[in-house]
């Protein structure tokens, strides 16, 4: 059960018990198969007319928003299950850090609040998390205080011009996404460690470091490279003791 709320200990949790070697790059498809109630669809192609073709020849009546742009990745959840739509066309890197984008939106938003309305209210409120009747102002009221959506949930994500800086609630739901899907395939104190071990060198060599032991694109680690490679402050008591020696 995935219960604790830190991005921390929702990864190490999502990684325990998967019998996965615990080396980097992670597989985190083959975990997910292990782990959660998600399947992985990949296609050459992604756009929201071809994920409809998908659904509706699989018999999955659900509705998904308009948008022209081809997509990186979409999730799609319902009634405790989820889909996860990658372009098979994207580099392994890409892929990778689509599927975990995903899966942090699916962790975030979808089956964490799930599992903790259902634990708290009991299984009744399956039937109306799952859309099969409406809720009563009570349920409701739980279901808004738990940030769930009462019903399928879809997300899109396209390749440009996403609308997080237009709407905060989004904003604020990407981020989430962004942290938890990072640290679940490149832990932030995983890539601390790496940058300890005397590791030196060019913005770009430690760029391709990184994105080498981790196989996640470059600009992942942008403000970690930032981090490592800006000049160092030298405080008054460093430059005291210095002269001193």
């Amino acid at each position: 059960m995935l219960t604790d709320q830190s991005n921390e200990n929702i990864a190490r949790e999502f990684w325990q018990d998967t019998g996965l070697k615990q080396h980097f790059p992670r597989d985190i498809e083959k975990a997910i198969a292990l782990k959660l109630p998600l399947t992985l669809v990949k296609l050459s192609q992604l756009t929201v007319p071809v994920m409809r073709r998908w659904l509706r020849s699989r018999d999955l009546l659900v509705r998904v928003p308009e948008d022209r742009r081809d997509m990186m990745g979409c999730l799609v959840a319902y009634r405790g299950f989820g889909i996860v739509f990658v372009c098979g066309a994207d580099s392994q890197d890409e892929q990778r850090l689509t599927v975990a984008h995903e899966t942090g939106h699916f962790l975030h938003d979808y089956h964490l609040p799930r599992q903790a309305i259902l634990m708290s209210l009991g299984n009744d409120m399956m039937t109306v998390l799952d859309g099969e009747r409406r809720p009563t102002p009570g349920e409701r009221a739980n279901a808004v205080l738990a940030h769930l959506r009462l019903g399928p949930h879809v997300h899109l994500l396209p390749r440009n011009g996403r609308d997080e800086e237009s709407d905060p609630m989004v904003a604020e739901a990407e981020a989430n996404a962004d942290s938890l899907g990072i640290e679940l395939v490149a832990p932030r104190d995983a890539i601390v460690r790496f940058l300890r071990t005397d590791f030196s060198g060019t913005a770009e060599e430690i760029h391709d470091a990184l994105s080498t032991q981790f196989g996640l694109p470059h600009y992942v680690f942008d403000r970690f490279v930032k981090h490592v490679t800006q000049p160092r402050l030298i405080s008054f008591l460093d430059d005291i003791r210095t002269a001193l020696k």
